[in-house]
C-alpha cells in the first residue's frame, strides 16, 4: 500500500558524520562494579509522562562493558569519530569498516539514551 522511502546518504554527510566529535553528558554518578561501568545520567521525560503526572525530570543508569566504555570514555570532545573509529579498529584487531559500523551504531544508541552529544563543524 505505502512505500517505504528509501534515504540515499551522501559522501559528505556520511564525512561530516565521522568528523563529529562526541562528548559525554554530565553524569549524575560513575560507578565501576564487576569489569563494567554504571553511568547515571539525568533526562527531562516525554510531555505524554508529565500529562499522567510524572516529576519532570528522572535519573536512568546504564551500564557499560569493556568495548562500550572505551567508547565512552573516548568521548571527550576532542577526538573525532572516525579517530575513536581507528582507535577501536587497531584495540581490537577488526577492519575499519567493521569497527565504523559497531562504533556509529554504539554512539547512535548513546545519543538516543542521553550519554554523548555531539559537536558538528559548520
Amino acid at each position: 500500500m505505502f512505500k517505504k522511502e528509501k534515504t540515499i546518504k551522501s559522501p559528505a554527510a556520511r564525512r561530516a558524520a565521522l568528523d563529529g566529535r562526541p562528548l559525554q553528558t554530565p553524569p549524575v554518578r560513575t560507578e565501576e562494579k564487576d569489569d563494567k561501568l554504571y553511568v547515571t545520567v539525568k533526562f527531562r521525560r516525554p510531555k505524554w509522562q508529565k500529562f499522567l503526572g510524572a516529576e519532570d525530570t528522572c535519573q536512568r543508569t546504564f551500564g557499560l562493558d569493556l568495548y562500550g566504555r572505551r567508547v565512552y570514555e573516548s568521548c571527550n570532545g576532542k577526538r573525532t569519530v572516525n579517530a575513536i573509529v581507528k582507535n577501536f579498529a587497531n584495540a581490537n584487531s577488526i577492519s575499519i569498516p567493521e569497527a565504523e559500523m559497531a562504533v556509529t551504531k554504539f554512539m547512535r544508541t548513546l545519543m538516543m539514551k542521553g550519554l554523548i552529544a555531539m559537536e558538528m563543524e559548520k
